[in-house]
């Protein structure tokens, strides 16, 4: 019996043994292995992104031990009637943004009244009012809060603290009560221990912890260069 010729050309495209389908086939399964490749890539790459990402939202700045007492020498004033509140902040730290709004609240929550003040220090070698940026403009339009610029950082070294956004109380006594950060993460706003440790020492006179990590840049870090045209 005699097979009709167009049977056989189709059967001639189908078989696996043409080269030309050989080839097309290739080409498919080349770019579905290039696809996956992609993107499980692009999955790891995203997944390192994000663990980069909480590494830093987590990561504190380095621990230091404040000054136990009120130094005798510091240029900041301490109250002999109220406790002394003192958040220490880089100018341009958009870390301490979330600081900052978060002891505003912390102020206006308190029923008895704190001598706060907002130290900013200001590395050498910085331009005229460097510091007066927008964190400098929040802390001064806070209620009877003291503003005051550290030149070249005296007044944080005399301290012990390096990292932005750090706060410390201090007793009229001059003794140490809370030193620490007031956000639960780099930038992040919401309870945390740290306003809840300074209520409680204002209102009590103690709390469960005196000392909570801080999450800011580093406060003498100096200012970027500026990018040339």
């Amino acid at each position: 019996m005699q097979v009709p010729s167009h049977i056989h050309q189709a059967a001639s495209v189908a078989s696996p043994q043409n080269p030309s389908r050989r080839a097309a086939l290739f080409v498919v399964r080349a770019r579905g292995r290039i696809v996956l490749v992609v993107g499980v890539l692009w999955l790891a790459v995203l997944g390192t992104g994000f663990a980069l990402l909480a590494r830093e939202e987590f990561t504190p700045a380095a621990a230091t031990a404040a000054r136990a007492q009120f130094p005798s020498k510091s240029s900041l004033i301490l109250d002999p009637a109220a406790p002394t509140l003192i958040l220490f902040a880089h100018p341009h730290c958009p870390c301490t943004r979330a600081t900052f709004h978060e002891f505003a609240e912390l102020l206006a929550s308190l029923p008895h009244p704190v001598a706060a003040t907002v130290v900013f220090p200001v590395p050498e070698g910085t331009p005229p009012h460097w510091e007066q940026g927008d964190l400098w403009q929040l802390a001064a339009r806070m209620p009877n809060v003291r503003v005051v610029a550290d030149r070249d950082g005296g007044e944080a070294r005399r301290f012990g603290v390096k990292g932005s956004g750090h706060v410390l109380l201090y007793q009229p006594s001059g003794q140490l009560a809370f030193s620490g950060g007031i956000t639960a993460s780099r930038g992040h706003e919401g309870d945390n221990p740290g306003c809840a440790a300074i209520v409680s020492l204002v209102l009590h006179g103690s709390a469960p912890v005196s000392q909570t990590p801080v999450f800011g840049c580093p406060l003498l870090e100096p200012p970027a260069p500026p990018v040339q045209p």
